[in-house]
């Protein structure tokens, strides 16, 4: 998928990267923090809210397809989930554009996008833990539109920065992005950040299914909680680093 940077305060350049020569690692640590809340939140999706997943969308559309084979369950949750992250992701990006004038490696746009990702991961985690973690199906529609809706806006927050071979909702193409490191068609510094997307996708999963099981009133209180403190570290690290807008 295409990565950009922001070219002026007017348009954004999608096909255009950054270069990651001197990238803070406090953000690259930022990013796996977020990275690690997507996985708690297919975890959370996949298991409660009936096989669906809110962030990773390719999923989806491998369900979608199932679906209209009659191979399983109905498509309406699946194209309701798609439907509501590209929802999310047009809002997001809409943001995004509008204050491409703002500058540095964690501009002030990131705590406005994140804010509304965890207004909509707050909504979710009262909604659900009002039902016991057991929605009904009525209630698990807009538990659909509430988590989709976030991982929509988290992922425009994201590709706004222009981080390469990073998405915090998706591995395929930060996988792609080591093999290119492996096979010498990318830098070695990206290795770490992208090795630590990947582990942190994969430890986001185990700790939402974990909680799931064990505590599944509060399981939705991971993605939330990892949301928050990573908008307090980026205006602390903002404020450090200065920025400007």
């Amino acid at each position: 998928m295409p990565t950009g940077y922001m070219s002026t305060p007017a348009s954004v350049d999608w096909e255009q990267v950054e270069s990651d020569r001197g990238a803070p690692r406090a953000r690259d640590l930022l990013l796996v923090a977020l990275t690690f809340a997507s996985g708690a939140v297919d975890a959370i999706s996949y298991f409660g809210l009936g096989k669906v997943f809110s962030a990773f969308m390719t999923g989806n559309f491998v369900f979608l397809g199932f679906g209209i084979a009659h191979i399983k369950g109905p498509c309406f949750p699946v194209i309701l989930a798609l439907f509501t992250f590209a929802v999310g992701s047009f809002f997001g990006l809409r943001i995004a554009t509008k204050r491409s004038h703002e500058s540095g490696w964690w501009p002030p746009r990131m705590s406005v996008l994140l804010g509304l990702v965890a207004i909509a991961e707050a909504e979710f985690l009262a909604m659900w833990s009002a039902t016991a973690g057991h929605p009904s199906a009525h209630e698990t529609d807009i538990l659909i539109v509430l988590l989709s809706l976030a991982m929509g806006i988290q992922t425009a927050a994201v590709r706004s920065l222009a981080v390469q071979g990073v998405f915090t909702t998706a591995g395929t193409f930060t996988l792609v992005a080591v093999t290119g490191v492996l096979a010498g068609a990318r830098s070695r510094t990206e290795l770490p950040r992208l090795v630590g997307v990947l582990v942190g996708l994969v430890a986001g999963a185990i700790g939402g299914g974990l909680l799931f099981l064990s505590a599944r009133s509060y399981a939705p209180a991971v993605p939330l909680v990892v949301t928050i403190l990573v908008i307090l570290a980026g205006r602390t690290l903002q404020r450090r680093h200065g920025y400007c807008s």
